[in-house]
C-alpha cells in the first residue's frame, strides 16, 4: 500500500514536471524595427516549410502537374523575394514594410489561406450558402 502511494506520488510529480517542456515552444512575437538579416531569416524559414509543403503535395501529382505546381510556387517565391528586397535595402524592416511583404504573400497564395472559407466544410449552416 505504502510504495502505490508513493509510485503514484512519483508519477504525478514526473507529469508536473515534465508538461511544460512537452508543451512545445512558442514563437517570438516579432518587434518592430527588426533588423534586416533576422526578418530575412524568418522569411527563408517560412518559405522553407512551405515549399516542403509544397513538394509533398507534388509528389501526389502526375509529373506534368507537378512541374506546373513547381513553376507556380518557384514564380510566387520570386515576387515575395523581390519585395523583402526592398524591405531590407536600408537594412532595418519596419512594420509597414514587413506588411507589405505579408501583403504580396497573400496575393501570391490566392485565396486558399489557413482560414478560407471552403462551401462543404465552412460555416454554422453547412451547405454551400457564403455567409452574410
Amino acid at each position: 500500500m505504502r510504495s502505490t502511494i508513493i509510485g503514484t506520488v512519483l508519477a504525478l510529480a514526473t507529469v508536473f514536471v515534465a508538461a511544460p517542456a512537452m508543451a512545445g515552444e512558442k514563437h517570438e512575437k516579432a518587434s518592430f524595427p527588426m533588423p534586416a538579416a533576422a526578418f530575412k531569416e524568418r522569411v527563408d524559414a517560412r518559405q522553407a516549410k512551405a515549399r516542403e509543403r509544397m513538394e509533398k503535395r507534388a509528389s501526389t501529382l502526375n509529373a506534368e502537374q507537378a512541374k506546373e505546381l513547381r513553376a507556380k510556387f518557384d514564380a510566387g517565391i520570386a515576387k515575395i523575394n523581390a519585395e523583402v528586397s526592398k524591405a531590407t535595402a536600408d537594412g532595418t524592416v519596419t512594420k509597414e514594410e514587413a506588411q507589405a511583404v505579408r501583403q504580396v504573400s497573400k496575393e501570391v497564395r490566392g485565396h486558399h489561406g489557413k482560414h478560407a472559407r471552403h462551401g462543404k466544410h465552412g460555416g454554422k449552416r453547412g451547405g454551400d450558402a457564403p455567409k452574410k
